[in-house]
């Protein structure tokens, strides 16, 4: 069974349902190509690209309203969705992979064509500007590295067991992507730093670098896929990095990413990292 969610409306392929699925085009399919070809002048064939980017993924809904009378609520419900025009959340349970979820906005009004009494067509149309279809979200923390600790005295005890100091912490975290697209994760970094912090990607080697004092009760978020750096979610505070090499999480793949402080860092410093599974 396939059931998807928008604007607090559910609908099924259970024929049983207030809200049926009919077709559910665009969904399944991979996104869109963005192939644009340019001819050789004077020569065969075409100019070659290093990289064909997806575009945008358009998605048409199609079903039944099953109600009683025209003036079921259910009817103006359909008609409203989206209705202040602002982008949402498309949601869609397959038994396989479960729950995805992509952002979408209206491609077209929502229409409703009447049958018998209550009964009525739908169509759906939504566009996803970001064609990439996301699961449930993952969240993973650290603090600083800090140096563990070593054989302590006395050595042992009468029964022969040593004794060791604290246990030291890398300051690492994984970031795992089950998806068949690459996906880009956010970091958010809270907690005194005096001179600012660095985020590298230890498989990549690539590094996120921040030059400026992190105050104790402010956070600095940084979005991969776009590139912005929030200071307590609404100050830009991009023109800190000084290394911008923004890295994502591959598909069917894994990132260990590395948190430390450009000068020094309290106990209550941390980096909170999250990323969604993606597929096409």
């Amino acid at each position: 069974m396939t059931v998807s969610r928008i604007g607090g409306l559910e609908f099924s392929t259970d024929e049983s349902a207030r809200l049926t699925i009919a077709t559910l085009d665009g969904w399944y399919s991979g996104a869109p190509v963005r192939s644009e070809v340019e001819n050789r002048p004077n020569g065969d064939g075409a100019f070659g690209v290093n990289r064909v980017y997806k575009g945008a993924r358009v998605i048409t809904q199609t079903g039944l309203i099953v109600a009683e009378t025209m003036a079921d609520p259910l009817w103006m419900q359909f008609a409203g969705i989206q209705a202040n025009g602002a982008p949402s959340e498309f949601e869609v349970f397959d038994e396989i992979p479960g729950w995805l979820t992509i952002s979408v906005t209206l491609a077209d009004a929502p229409t409703v064509g009447p049958l018998v009494g209550g009964v009525a067509s739908y169509v759906l149309q939504l566009v996803a500007r970001d064609p990439i279809k996301y699961g449930p979200e993952m969240v993973a923390s650290t603090g600083l590295p800090s140096a563990g600790g070593g054989l302590e005295y006395p050595l042992g005890d009468p029964a022969g067991a040593l004794y060791y100091g604290a246990i030291g912490d890398l300051g690492r975290v994984t970031l795992t992507n089950s998806g068949t697209a690459d996906v880009w994760p956010v970091f958010v970094v809270s907690g005194f730093l005096d001179a600012g912090f660095e985020i590298r990607c230890i498989d990549m080697g690539s590094v996120i670098r921040y030059d400026r004092v992190v105050p104790a009760g402010t956070t600095v978020t940084v979005d991969s896929r776009t590139g912005s750096v929030l200071i307590d979610g609404v100050s830009d505070g991009s023109t800190y990095l000084t290394r911008d090499e923004f890295f994502p999480v591959p598909a069917g793949g894994s990132c260990e990413v590395q948190f430390s402080a450009v000068g020094v860092g309290d106990a209550n410093a941390v980096l909170t990292a999250t990323v969604r599974p993606g597929w096409w």
